[in-house]
């Protein structure tokens, strides 16, 4: 009996005990468990995506010149302007791109057909401007060029029909880019819009400046002409490759400017401060200057 009792009494003593060391082995394991520190798997570097270019090599800027076929010479239209295709993407059936000429940027997209190697399409612009038409083009890879025409929906503009042969470009803004020879004593107007007798033209200063890479004083423009001034302006504005509506403009650079390549409508943006400040300047001696050179005098 009295071994019984002292059993009895062992067993009850041990109970709390074989609990507390439970309890404290659990908060061994916890703690154990939170010092660990978490293995972060290294990162892997994700494969760089395909610029369009490397995704398709015929995405990209076509560019040349915009052809007058179809002209009403007595509304006295721009026979022929620079264009820049640009082709946006290719699905499997549809082509989707824009263009970018005197001064307008227009998205259009169509249908797409292959012919040997080459793509042949019909793409429509939205039709709710009133230059809006529809471009027939092939798309050679062989060649690296887009050849077609585009027809005007109003058959009342002053070129309802136009064609071209654009090769292929990469856009890039150089500042460095200068004004060639050939635009010195170049014409303003393919043909003077109120005097077909009289000729206004640019004179040789027009090249002195680079207002793009150089700050100009007002010692070095305060006597040139109108003309001049106005070029060397918007050759800032081309080197950016802006898109000109002003047609005097259109006519010195999509013609004597073999570098210029219009690609947008809007680069207020991407102006540098330095050709900002030259801008500037040279509007405040537009406003004063000489008309522009008269070749038959002034």
């Amino acid at each position: 009996m009295i071994s019984l009792i002292i059993f009895q009494a062992c067993g009850q003593a041990g109970a709390p005990n074989d609990k507390k060391a439970e309890a404290v082995a659990e908060e061994e394991a916890v703690k154990s468990e939170a010092s660990q520190v978490e293995e972060i798997p290294e990162e892997v570097e994700a494969e760089p995506e395909a610029t369009p270019s490397e995704a398709n090599p015929l995405l990209g800027y076509y560019v040349g010149t915009f052809y007058g076929v179809d002209i009403d010479f007595d509304k006295n239209p721009a026979v022929s302007n620079k264009i820049t295709i640009s082709i946006d993407s290719i699905g499997q059936d549809e082509l989707f791109g824009h263009s970018v000429v005197a001064g307008n940027n227009r998205p259009f997209s169509g249908p797409i057909s292959k012919e040997g190697d080459n793509i042949k399409v019909e793409a429509r612009e939205p039709g709710d401007n009133r230059y809006d038409g529809v471009f027939t083009f092939t798309l050679s890879p062989a060649t690296n060029n887009v050849t077609g025409t585009w027809q005007a929906n109003n058959k009342k503009l002053a070129v309802s029909k136009r064609e071209y042969n654009l090769d292929k470009r990469v856009f890039s803004y150089d500042p460095s880019l200068a004004l060639p020879e050939d635009v010195s004593w170049s014409q303003l107007y393919e043909k003077h819009p109120k005097f077909e007798d009289r000729e206004e033209s640019l004179t040789e200063d027009v090249l002195s400046f680079n207002a793009s890479n150089e700050e100009l004083k007002k010692e070095d423009i305060e006597n040139m002409y109108k003309g001049d001034l106005e070029v060397m302006r918007n050759a800032i504005y081309a080197r950016h490759g802006y898109s000109f509506k002003n047609r005097k403009m259109r006519f010195i650079f999509d013609s004597s400017v073999d570098w210029y390549m219009p690609v947008s409508t809007d680069i207020r943006d991407d102006l540098t401060d330095l050709e900002r400040k030259n801008i500037d300047l040279l509007k405040r001696y537009e406003e004063h200057a000489g008309r522009y050179y008269d070749v038959f005098g002034r």
